[in-house]
């Protein structure tokens, strides 16, 4: 459930956002919607998001600001297209957002996350702190299971260190 006030807060458009939607497309298209929807929920998420995740309230509070007569199956129809694909590569360079690469982002993470459990035992504090860390290095989020895994897998990496470490010792 989101409030009104949260609807003002953060899913308000600006005039920077709308100026870079009219750089893109033409007020009247369907892809001018889409774009400021995913525009808005990637700098609140940090990642993008299929048309099912998003609230139908954000999508009528976009809708309403920006006077457009698109329905919801012309946003469906946007979603599934490549107009959709071309605002991806658009908007990363608009927000300044590094795409996450399995094999290339997964290697910082890993060594995030393994610094981080170094001091913390608990999951959620290590994926807390590799979150920031994607957030601070402006790299798109990867799905939570994703995230889940790796930090799972450090902190296993490091409990058997440590187990070893003391076994070595006794």
């Amino acid at each position: 459930t989101i409030s009104q006030d949260e609807l003002g807060d953060i899913y308000t458009l600006t005039t920077e956002d709308l100026n870079f939607a009219l750089r893109h497309c033409k007020r009247a298209s369907v892809s001018f919607l889409g774009l400021l929807v995913q525009l808005k929920t990637t700098q609140r998420l940090g990642r993008f998001s299929s048309l099912g995740e998003i609230p139908k309230t954000i999508i009528i509070h976009i809708k309403e600001q920006c006077l457009s007569r698109a329905t919801q199956k012309d946003l469906q129809g946007y979603f599934t297209s490549g107009a959709k694909d071309r605002h991806v590569k658009l908007i990363r360079q608009y927000l300044d957002i590094k795409p996450y690469h399995t094999q290339n982002t997964s290697t910082l993470v890993k060594n995030w996350a393994l610094d981080a459990a170094t001091t913390k035992e608990m999951m959620p504090d290590i994926i807390n702190v590799t979150l920031e860390y994607l957030v601070k290095e402006r790299y798109e989020l990867p799905g939570f299971s994703t995230l889940e895994r790796i930090c799972q897998t450090a902190r296993t990496e490091v409990n058997t260190k440590y187990y070893d470490q003391l076994c070595g010792y006794l």
